[in-house]
């Protein structure tokens, strides 16, 4: 470590004596502040679970943390209403047209083939027919139809953007001012098309992967009332949780537990294991004792809990390169920070590797791109490496040129109210006045923060970034009418608009390219951390494999396709 770097210690030492310079405002958050992303779909394991032991139970449990602090759960994607933890249970009791793996490649589940029309208006698949719900009934493409009628009816509260603005006739149907869906219907019992209203280049990806089909025989009688409600009875009851999965809901308590039973008539195969329980550990503290004491078998790793888990003889750690990164908006329209030079220096001032070495115990690593997905990440990218002395004659020939005056103070603020972060922006506080640059923290929470960055009302805003697919970052490349902040560049936005309607791959990913490099020098935003996410693995467990390990991040792809090959070793 290089001698301008700092151990914990001497950041905490630090932050005591940066606390009177940072100013807080409370309200309830408006934003999460969450480690996790808002979406997400590849990675890679850093390490590969262990092969299959030849000694394996006949049956047994599996025991995961539920990670839910009200402990309810529903067959809706955590993109719509509900929780990422919640969701966990339901991945493994209901099916989804098709998965995808860590590296975004698709994976037939119920659909085992699907055509794209040459405009990608018109996506058809057809559903494999040996698949029944947990009652024996027939999965149909009925039930594809009726689940979609059903998520966008306004009453359940579910609210699916990516179905509403792109399917015909879903805004009607949405608003009430029509009972006729037209862009979903079903030619057969075993074929279920989409129509869009215009081209929509890997709609599918970003809407059919976060569909859970449910029981059309079912869902029909259900009132919408009786499932908006995060604690609602219903969700508690094995008649509204019949779906068509590798496993069976057996019984829940709310706050307590979810057990799931071996579904022995999957179309997948019967599972190895004979049920699986989602249990709630309490505190991060008594997870970690669970996990020590193999009663918690699979563990998403807190950051202060990470070096002990390594030395535990009982578990396995992987790491998990995560799909989320952290960043900084950087107000390019404030007279502070208009030169791009200015902006450009700020990213050589922080010492970003610094800080991920001495807080974040080497879990992350410094990112130079809005785009987590890795085969869409652009080469060439300035790297913005630790260097003061760069980012000094920056701001001198800004300073020259009437840009930059070192009398300016750089209003910075976040959202995430742990003691981490404190340390963070202290240090992000202390790289910056080596170099001139006078800074004033403030935390924000709720509203505070919400109205402070709609308002501009910053110089750098630091949040959380995550997105499933490239199409979808495009509310940092879309006018709004909060300020321009995400990215006024008009050609820019032209570029990125182009990409949903370009059909040829290669040709889609060249433009991503293009605006890559193009923010990389502007910085009107300024990538700061990508993530990687530690899984503790009990060693008797075992077909636990990357696609799973990467589903304990982003719990609506692959991972949970491969549950049928879990088992626990003797």
């Amino acid at each position: 470590m290089k001698n301008s770097r700092f151990s914990r210690r001497d950041f905490l030492r630090l932050s005591a004596t940066s606390a009177a310079g940072v100013l807080l405002t409370a309200c309830a958050p408006a934003i999460a502040p969450s480690d996790e992303p808002e979406s997400g779909a590849m990675a890679e394991a850093t390490a590969a679970p262990a092969e299959e032991s030849a000694v394996m139970e006949d049956g047994g449990t599996l025991t995961f943390n539920t990670g839910s602090p009200w402990g309810t759960f529903s067959p809706f994607r955590p993109t719509y209403q509900y929780g990422y933890s919640s969701n966990t249970p339901a991945m493994l009791t209901h099916s989804r047209l098709f998965d995808l793996d860590r590296n975004n490649d698709t994976h037939p589940d119920l659909a085992l083939e699907w055509e794209i029309s040459d405009d990608a208006t018109v996506y058809t698949f057809k559903l494999r027919q040996d698949a029944t719900w947990h009652d024996g009934e027939p999965v149909t493409a009925n039930d594809v139809v009726e689940t979609v009628r059903f998520i966008l009816n306004q009453d359940t509260n579910i609210n699916p953007r990516r179905w509403i603005s792109a399917l015909k006739g879903g805004q009607d149907f949405y608003d009430g001012a029509s009972d006729e869906l037209p862009g979903v219907y079903a030619p057969d019992d075993f074929t279920v098309v989409f129509e869009l209203v215009e081209t929509n280049v890997g709609w599918h990806l970003s809407a059919t992967t976060d569909l859970q089909i449910l029981p059309a025989h079912i869902f029909n009688s259900v009132a919408p009332a009786d499932i908006v409600e995060h604690h609602a009875p219903a969700w508690y009851t094995p008649e509204l949780n019949i779906g068509s999965g590798p496993f069976k809901f057996a019984r829940a308590e709310r706050d307590q537990f979810v057990e799931l039973v071996r579904n022995d008539d999957y179309y997948g195969g019967a599972p190895k294991l004979e049920r699986i329980i989602f249990k709630n550990f309490g505190a991060a503290d008594t997870q970690f004792i669970a996990l020590q004491k193999g009663e918690l078998d699979v563990w998403n790793v807190p950051q202060d809990f990470y070096e002990q888990s390594l030395e535990l003889e009982n578990v396995d750690v992987h790491l998990v390169n995560r799909n989320y990164i952290r960043v900084f908006l950087l107000n390019y329209e404030s007279p502070v920070l208009s030169d791009k030079r200015v902006r450009q220096a700020l990213a050589y001032a922080i010492d970003r590797e610094g800080i991920c070495e001495g807080l974040y115990s080497g879990l992350c690593t410094p990112y130079n791109s809005y785009m987590e997905m890795r085969p869409w990440l652009a080469d060439g990218l300035n790297q913005y490496e630790y260097n003061p002395e760069k980012a000094k004659e920056l701001l001198a020939a800004a300073e020259a040129d009437g840009t930059w005056d070192p009398d300016n103070v750089l209003r910075v603020n976040w959202y995430y109210s742990d003691a981490l972060h404190q340390d963070i922006m202290a240090a992000i506080q202390q790289n910056l006045a080596a170099v001139g640059v006078e800074t004033q923290l403030q935390y924000l929470e709720g509203t505070s923060a919400t109205e402070t960055q709609s308002s501009c009302d910053f110089e750098m805003y630091y949040q959380g970034w995550g997105f499933s697919f490239p199409e979808q970052y495009n509310s940092f490349f879309t006018d709004s009418e909060r300020c321009t902040t995400p990215w006024g560049d008009t050609e820019a936005q032209e570029m990125f608009k182009e990409t949903a309607t370009t059909v040829d791959l290669g040709d889609r990913m060249a433009i991503h390219e293009e605006i890559q490099k193009r923010l990389n020098d502007e910085l009107p935003m300024m990538p700061f951390l990508q993530f990687i996410g530690p899984v503790a693995v009990n060693k008797r467990v075992q077909g636990f494999n990357e696609d799973a390990l990467w589903n304990r991040y982003y719990p609506w792809s692959n991972g949970y396709a491969n549950a049928v090959n879990w088992a626990v070793s003797g």
